[in-house]
């Protein structure tokens, strides 16, 4: 049945009633995409070398190491090694790893989380960026989900969609959501690429 504010937008579209779940469901695609971008907001800035355990690995040697994900998958990738000396000089590791395939040795700057080393490059900071701004796409979807109620399967229904946005009060946070999400990811894929 029709749902009588959306039926003037188009006579040849029967659109779906407002319902529960596919609210429930955008309420949570917002949540997590806020909890993603938080996550990438502060990988960029270790990336950026806004962290404490940063320093030098002088690369050894690398080799291709297959991990297994399973019984029926398994992925190759590159790791090299070498030794860490942190800025500070306190802190001095021999066979310290780093994915990636480097020349042997080359000085790389890293910082080390846990039991790993991740490099302190430009490029990631602006590939982690992008992703930060593929979330907040991904919130303006999940906002557009929980206003309107119900998911859009046809061309009819979104235009339908923006129609009962524009009519709410939360229609133009939602397309400025938009434009600066997909800028961002834009500049930033570019940024990351011209870095590569």
């Amino acid at each position: 049945m029709a749902v009588p504010e959306l039926a003037a937008t188009s006579p040849f579209t029967a659109l779906p009633a407002p319902r529960i779940l596919p609210r429930l469901a955008g309420v949570g695609l917002m949540v997590l995409s806020l909890a993603c971008m938080g996550f990438m907001a502060r990988q960029a800035e270790k990336s950026a070398g806004f962290v404490a355990n940063k320093g030098t690995l002088v690369v050894k040697r690398c080799e291709e190491q297959r991990s297994s994900g399973g019984r029926y998958s398994s992925a190759v990738h590159d790791v090299c090694f070498g030794s860490f000396r942190a800025d500070n000089g306190r802190v001095v590791h021999d066979g310290a790893g780093l994915r990636g395939w480097y020349a042997t040795g080359e000085k790389v700057r890293v910082y080390r989380e846990g039991y790993g080393y991740q490099p302190v490059s430009w490029r990631f900071f602006w590939g982690r960026l992008a992703f930060f701004f593929a979330g907040l796409l991904m919130t303006a979807f999940g906002l557009v989900i929980t206003a309107v109620g119900y998911r859009t399967r046809t061309v009819g229904e979104s235009r339908a969609a923006w129609e009962v946005l524009r009519r709410k009060s939360v229609g133009p946070y939602v397309s400025w959501l938009f434009r600066v999400g997909g800028a961002g990811t834009a500049a930033c894929a570019v940024l990351a690429l011209a870095w590569s």
